[in-house]
């Protein structure tokens, strides 16, 4: 009697056990980066889209472009909800299988870019980027970023007589308080919040229209595991559904979308409430040779050893 009881209490424990498995497994995890890119999974969490379509979703947040790459790589997570899309170009140096983008941030043309902007102190003498030779400008850390300020700079001095000091995030502000920078060339909103806080003034905004990309330029990218396409492909196909359908109402809706950067990123409200946006761009409106071009260009200032066909990176449905 007693080894039946045994044997059926661990076939409860096991079946429990199963359960549990699938139950973990049926949640799609999400990494987010804490800036206005990721606004559409915000969205989608809030305003039940995913829900709707039966998603049980975790949000993961980030603090870095290359941990989240990582972190999909691995498995850890499911999906990138988003980076910024020169990682994604990295991680196809070793690994082009091992994701799919399917939707990015952006432009579409050489109208004004509200994703970078040139700052430097309130009180510099400084007028353009050609005063920059022979000063120190921050970036972010890592070859990508240094490579899109050189070749900004480059269309109106040369780089080489700049020196770019790669800092974290959060420094570039005190760093140029602290005049240990004599500018930064960094994502919105630093350079917003720079400004409110009576740091700095922007010495450019805009500045990557002067690369000319005449496709415009897509700067971030959401993106599945290769291995979550594979094993759960319907899955996939709804988490798409639900961000286009966050695109869609954050284009009809913004004043009421704003609010949910105060929420998950940290911003300030009042820069929450007024940083311009780029475009979120769904896959059916994107020129793919938009990102080929933008690549190239990466390619040229040697931010990657190898040539990369970027129009095989994309989620085909």
């Amino acid at each position: 009697m007693k080894k039946i009881v045994a044997i059926v209490g661990m076939m409860f424990f096991l079946l429990v056990a199963a359960a549990g498995a699938f139950a973990a497994e049926d949640v799609v995890k999400i990494g987010y980066l804490r800036i206005v890119m990721s606004l559409p999974t915000f969205v989608a969490q809030e305003k039940g889209f995913f829900a709707e379509e039966g998603l049980k979703m975790e949000l993961i947040p980030f603090d870095s472009g290359t941990a989240i790459m990582d972190a999909l790589l691995a498995g850890r997570i499911d999906c990138i909800g988003s980076t910024g899309t020169p990682g994604f170009w990295f991680a196809a140096q070793t690994a082009p299988d091992r994701f799919k983008i399917f939707l990015l941030y952006g432009t579409t043309s050489l109208k004004d870019d509200n994703s970078f902007s040139v700052v430097v102190k309130k009180d510099s003498p400084l007028k353009n980027l050609k005063g920059l030779k022979g000063k120190k400008v921050g970036t972010y850390p890592g070859a990508t970023s240094v490579a899109l300020a050189r070749a900004v700079i480059r269309t109106q001095i040369d780089p080489t007589k700049v020196i770019f000091t790669e800092l974290p995030p959060p420094n570039l502000i005190s760093a140029l308080a602290a005049g240990q920078i004599d500018a930064f060339f960094a994502p919105e909103p630093s350079g917003m919040i720079a400004v409110s806080q009576g740091v700095g003034r922007f010495l450019l905004k805009s500045p990557l229209t002067l690369l000319k990309l005449e496709k415009g330029l897509p700067g971030a990218a959401f993106a599945f595991s290769a291995n979550f396409l594979q094993k759960r492909p319907a899955q996939a196909k709804k988490l798409k559904a639900c961000l286009d359908k966050a695109v869609v109402y954050t284009r009809g809706h913004e004043k009421e979308a704003r609010p949910y950067l105060v929420k998950y990123t940290g911003l300030p409200e009042a820069v929450a409430m007024s940083i311009p946006f780029d475009e979120w761009i769904k896959l059916d409106e994107f020129d793919k040779k938009a990102g080929q071009d933008y690549f190239d260009l990466m390619y040229r200032e040697g931010a990657y050893q190898q040539k990369v066909d970027t129009t095989k990176l994309y989620y085909e449905d």
